[in-house]
């Protein structure tokens, strides 16, 4: 005698639109909330970096009379040159302290004496084929910006103009000699990675990391930097 085979279980049609339906709605919860995550983690990595390019320059003052180091000229970041023996790490390569980990545009090594850079120090404290200041001459560095995040060059292996040059509150104004400071934003300029473009970037979701001339790290909201934060005193 044949014995019936018992049912096997099996999910519907409509049962299988459920489960599919609700790992979707899942996703969608889950997938920007780690995508917000990772950013905060690459913003938190490149505040790290900048708080070591801050010890390492004040570092490298302490040595030199309190001069900070020269910001070079033509095509090489001289600071990041003078600071990397206090750092320990190689300066040439596209992931190191002087490199963002959140740059949209690839960064290119660096060979010879070029060093891969992403960060711009601040043109009136370290003009670009000029002489640096002495640290101990600034008497707002805590609220002074030293070195932030730097708009990308694609043509120069995604490297950045090492010099925040724009907008004039770092040059003409941010070299002190009689100008005030005020809380007045700056311009905030072509927040691009295009061509030579010496302004701060904004890539940390609209924020830009910097460090400041005591070696604290932040982040600063787009139209939050204040003339203040870039014009020196002395």
């Amino acid at each position: 005698m044949k014995i019936p085979s018992k049912p096997t279980a099996a999910f519907t049609l409509i049962e299988l639109l459920v489960v599919i339906a609700i790992i979707a709605i899942l996703a969608s919860i889950a997938v920007p909330a780690v995508n917000g995550a990772l950013k905060r983690g690459t913003s938190a990595a490149c505040l790290s970096n900048l708080r070591q390019i801050g010890i390492a320059t004040i570092a490298y003052a302490v040595d030199n009379d309190m001069f900070l180091p020269a910001a070079g000229g033509g095509g090489s970041p001289g600071w990041a040159v003078d600071i990397a023996s206090y750092t320990g790490v190689d300066s040439k390569r596209n992931k190191s302290i002087f490199v963002c980990p959140g740059c949209d545009v690839p960064v290119g090594t660096g060979t010879g004496s070029e060093v891969a850079v992403t960060y711009g120090m601040h043109g009136g404290l370290m003009p670009k084929g000029g002489e640096p200041l002495a640290l101990d001459m600034v008497k707002n560095a805590s609220s002074l910006i030293l070195c932030a995040d730097m708009c990308q060059n694609p043509s120069n292996k995604g490297w950045s103009p090492y010099s925040i040059e724009n907008p004039g509150d770092f040059t003409g104004g941010g070299r002190g000699g009689g100008t005030t400071t005020t809380d007045t934003p700056i311009a905030d300029g072509p927040d691009k990675d295009a061509g030579n473009n010496p302004w701060i970037r904004y890539r940390h979701n609209g924020s830009a990391n910097v460090v400041m001339g005591d070696g604290s790290a932040r982040s600063f909201k787009k139209g939050t930097i204040l003339s203040s934060n870039a014009r020196i005193v002395k």
